[in-house]
């Protein structure tokens, strides 16, 4: 597969994963089908593992999230799989989720900075209070969530 085409694929499974896991952090709050969570864990493993195909000068910022990423990954699948979601480890598997769709958020938000002209300008490093703010504002949303979620997941 060319660069141009696992970049297209990759951007692609990014969104489909950050749409299935707010559906999946939803699901501790309505009646949703458990599809919706595999779906979610399957593309963002998906998404991960293709992250590690582009050719990268070193550890950047983007290595060291899929390195968090495939961690959190393993977490969810020892709490699942090895622990079947009994007492503590089905929290940490919602906890999993939620820092999950947060790693594929925080990304698309970098991303949009460093390809939208708009946010571009506002931003052109990365380090310029627009960029920072939105991180910012980004972390308490999922932090809060995550609170909701490890409340919901444990009674």
């Amino acid at each position: 597969m060319d660069q141009q085409t696992l970049l297209l694929v990759h951007t692609g499974s990014s969104f489909l994963a950050l749409a299935f896991g707010l559906v999946a952090i939803g699901a501790y709050f309505a009646p949703t089908p458990a599809l919706w969570t595999r779906v979610f864990v399957v593309l963002t493993a998906f998404v991960v593992g293709t992250g590690f195909l582009f050719p990268l000068p070193g550890v950047t910022p983007a290595v060291a999230v899929g390195i968090l990423a495939t961690a959190v990954l393993i977490g969810m699948a020892v709490a699942r799989y090895g622990f079947h979601l009994r007492g503590i480890w089905a929290r940490l598997f919602a906890t999993g989720i939620v820092v999950s769709t947060f790693f594929m958020a925080f990304v698309t938000v970098a991303q949009a900075f460093t390809k939208l002209p708009p946010l571009k300008a506002l931003a052109p490093t990365g380090a310029e209070p627009p960029f920072l703010v939105a991180q910012l504002l980004l972390l308490a949303l999922f932090v809060w969530a995550g609170w909701r979620v490890w409340r919901r997941a444990g009674g």
